[in-house]
């Protein structure tokens, strides 16, 4: 092969094509070589080889679109310039196309000097430099995405105080990786989960074999889970180990999301975290809620995944469309910023099942990723025509004081406890508008929002359920009639004083990982205070700790009510709890105010 030689692969296309392309190429002198397949796994199996510039791809018939194949070379080789030439009429494949800058689109009849030219325009582009230089503070996982995104052809040179290594970087692909006597991927990963070290780039690499397949997010995101086991001491198995297991699923029983985010590089990211568990796929990518609710015209899929701020159709009003149109799980992801929370807890409140946090840099990626995967997991199970729309009662007229009671009200002699999450909404807000005049008990509700939502959330609970709500604070004293809140992040305990029931808050030792074990600890202060006086009321999307908590209440006489199953959206966050045998009782979301009413009595 000649020096500066590009090929093209071309899939689906005929023997005419593949004679017109090299006859314009002929005559514009173009330095090309040109590779033709009708299967696509064959076409898989090429990209894997060879160093490819340029797919295109020839579709027939509109029922004939390859969109599996087109998801998985944007997602593995995102650096690939890809064009399609499509049949007249086009517009529903038009629409399930995913937002990609290399994507590339001519339609049927067109003239092979058109696509020739297009073939000769994205050739000529040169992969964007920008500036050299020295970065004296950088960390090495950045640079790597960096080069990556850019599309650079480049050597990091690392090495510490023992050993010295080399990681190879072409037109944005980590090719090779060497470290003593490894090279490869195992290579990659010693450089990457050293603790310190230094490091320098240069110019080009060496003719270097590609002995690394993975794309680059996936050896990122493993580095960083080998790192995070390194310092931790874990004994889990190997990721590659667990994903290779999974990998044996069949293509067709995998978790399809059809993800709904404006932003390129974040849409890629998350793509990656979900596709490296094995059993997901990415069914489609929109830009918009208007490219959503047309891509749900043409596409399979299990769950979506949608951002809120988004142009031409933000996620507010593309939920409302869903619940309308075709009603299916749906989980929120957004950045947290500072109108998020509201918005979050208002489409919750239209249907959504869940809500993520996307992913943040300087975080531990690994448990980012975990966590995104259980929970896109977990929503996915939703049976969404369980969801009914809270409507906010009318308003009460105002009721007089009653005389001491709101100067100076007693000090809580029960304890009801509410544990609640983004799919037990639903459960929660009938509950806390039933009840009323429990003057004897205090009303806390721990709800698995984040810390940052306590604000938003108090106040969109005193809006609909019509409630005065106090937060946890440290010193806080437990008062009858009066209801609090707090998120499960934070390790609190109950401490009996002179004057009644304090709460007592650990937050230097609050480490969100260990949310449920904080769960369990307040438990037990409360069943030792409060004893047969305590009642833990279970809704979807409940912290239930390690169970021990739990268990400690029933040995201490306390009670245990849940949401009915049956009633519930998804039902299986309740199922460790009633597998175990600890619920009392449980009742669907008209009936447990008037139980729990009934219970603060003494009835």
């Amino acid at each position: 092969m000649g020096v500066g030689l590009k090929k093209i692969l071309l899939l689906d296309g005929s023997a005419p094509d593949r004679a017109a392309l090299e006859e314009f190429f002929a005559r514009e002198n173009g330095n090309f070589q040109f590779r033709n397949t009708d299967d696509s796994e064959a076409a898989l199996e090429i990209l894997t080889r060879e160093e490819i510039f340029l797919i295109t791809v020839f579709v027939a018939d509109n029922n004939l679109f390859p969109q599996s194949f087109i998801r998985k070379i944007i997602a593995s080789y995102p650096q690939l310039e890809i064009v399609l030439v499509l049949p007249p009429e086009n517009q529903r494949i038009r629409n399930a196309l995913p937002g990609h800058p290399g994507l590339h689109v001519i339609e049927q009849p067109y003239q092979p000097t058109s696509l020739g030219h297009l073939i000769k325009e994205l050739s000529s582009h040169e992969p964007n430099r920008g500036f050299t230089g020295t970065l004296k503070i950088v960390r090495l996982d950045d640079l790597i995405q960096m080069c990556c995104l850019s599309g650079a052809t480049i050597t990091i040179q690392v090495g510490n105080d023992f050993q010295k290594g080399q990681i190879f970087i072409r037109e944005g692909d980590i090719i090779n990786a060497r470290c003593g006597d490894k090279s490869g991927e195992e290579a990659f990963y010693t450089i990457m989960t050293w603790n310190a070290g230094g490091f320098e780039t240069l110019d080009g690499i060496p003719d270097e074999t590609v002995n690394i397949e993975a794309n680059y997010q996936y050896l990122l995101l493993e580095a960083a889970r080998r790192s995070d086991e390194s310092a931790r001491g874990d004994d889990q198995a190997p990721l590659e180990e667990a994903v290779d297991a999974e990998l044996e699923t069949a293509e067709n029983d995998k978790l399809k999301v059809l993800m709904v985010e404006d932003s390129t590089i974040m849409a890629k990211i998350m793509s990656t975290m979900l596709m490296v568990a094995g059993d997901i796929e990415i069914a489609g990518i929109a830009r918009n809620g208007q490219e959503a609710l047309a891509m749900m015209e043409v596409l399979d899929y299990d769950v979506i995944l949608l951002d809120i701020n988004m142009p031409v159709m933000n996620g507010r009003v593309t939920i409302k469309h869903i619940m309308i149109k075709s009603p299916c799980p749906v989980v929120i992801m957004s950045n947290v910023g500072s109108r998020a929370p509201e918005t979050v807890l208002s489409l919750l409140d239209l249907g959504a099942v869940d809500f993520i946090s996307k992913p943040v840099r300087g975080g531990d990626f690994s448990l980012q990723q975990r966590k995104i995967v259980e929970r896109v997991r977990r929503a996915a199970q939703a049976n969404i025509s369980r969801f009914k729309r809270f409507h906010r009662p009318r308003k009460r007229p105002p009721q007089p004081p009653r005389q001491g009671l709101e100067d100076h009200p007693a000090a809580a002699e029960r304890l009801i406890v509410v544990s609640s999450g983004c799919s037990g909404h639903g459960g929660l807000y009938p509950l806390l508008t039933g009840v009323s005049e429990l003057n004897q008990s205090a009303f806390v509700c721990l709800d698995s929002i984040p810390p940052t939502f306590l604000t938003a959330m108090t106040a969109h609970l005193e809006n609909l359920c019509q409630k005065s709500f106090s937060p946890l604070a440290d010193g806080t004293r437990l008062q009858g009639g009066r209801f609090y809140l707090d998120s499960m992040c934070h390790s609190l305990l109950l401490q009996p004083t002179d004057g009644g029931i304090q709460i007592r808050s650990l937050q230097n030792r609050h480490t969100s990982e260990y949310g449920p074990r904080f769960f369990d600890l307040f438990l037990f202060s409360a069943a030792d205070i409060f004893q047969d006086r305590l009642l833990v009321l279970l809704l979807p999307g409940a912290a239930l700790g390690n169970l021990e908590g739990l268990n400690y209440v029933r040995e201490k006489g306390g009670s245990l009510f849940a949401q009915d199953p049956a009633t519930c959206i998804m039902p299986d966050y309740l199922q460790p709890v009633s597998q175990a045998g600890l619920v009392n009782e449980t009742f669907t979301t008209d009936a447990i105010a008037s139980r729990v009413v009934t219970w603060a009595y003494g009835l």
